[in-house]
């Protein structure tokens, strides 16, 4: 097996591109320079920490913050697929692509970083939950950020409902008002079946 060093230089070199793997939705709707896929695992990292803090005891605090760090580093190989393509044509590979990489990347490391994964797309664990809740917010800010600077053709995000899903967490449920309130906008509805 490959030392402690090698590993953790194989695994930054294949996560390397990700400063440079641009959000793919924003690129598609005109924003020009857009976050990338580490900025945004950042902001959602960061977005998580205040979180746990303002609801200490709810979440497991260490499984969060491992799950928002590893969970968009597979698009450093997959690239970052827009939501509603990947919705409709690619959500199963997807998945088990995101799943397999991600196994990959932490090869050597411990089965615990492709439980985490496992843990975000599934979004059966508080954690994981959590972690999806927060992935959504961060992106809605951060239209809300690219609306102020007149960048994009941004209004169908906040037309649609999946953009604001909650996962069941009140405090998730409390950020995505507060977006929509801040923004003068109406939180849309899902529809129940």
């Amino acid at each position: 097996m490959p030392s402690f060093e090698q590993r953790v230089l194989r695994l930054f070199e294949a996560i390397h591109p990700l400063d440079r793997v641009a959000r793919a939705g924003f690129v598609l709707r005109g924003v020009t320079e857009p976050e990338s896929v580490a900025a945004h695992s950042h902001f959602v990292s960061l977005m998580a920490l205040v979180f746990l803090d303002e609801y200490p005891g709810e979440f497991d605090r260490d499984k969060t913050l491992a799950i928002c760090l590893i969970h968009d580093l597979c698009e450093a190989q997959l690239m970052d697929i827009p939501m509603p393509a990947a919705d409709a044509h690619l959500r199963e590979v997807k998945d088990e692509a995101e799943r397999a990489v991600t196994r990959e990347l932490f090869d050597g490391f411990g089965e615990q970083y492709g439980e985490y994964m496992d843990e975000f797309l599934a979004a059966e664990t508080p954690e994981g939950r959590l972690v999806r809740a927060l992935d959504k917010a961060q992106m809605m800010i951060k239209v809300l950020m690219y609306e102020r600077e007149g960048r994009g053709r941004l209004r169908e995000f906040w037309l649609n409902p999946k953009n604001f899903s909650d996962y069941g967490i009140d405090g998730a449920s409390r950020l995505f008002d507060g977006i929509c309130a801040e923004a003068g906008e109406v939180r849309p509805v899902i529809k129940q079946a």
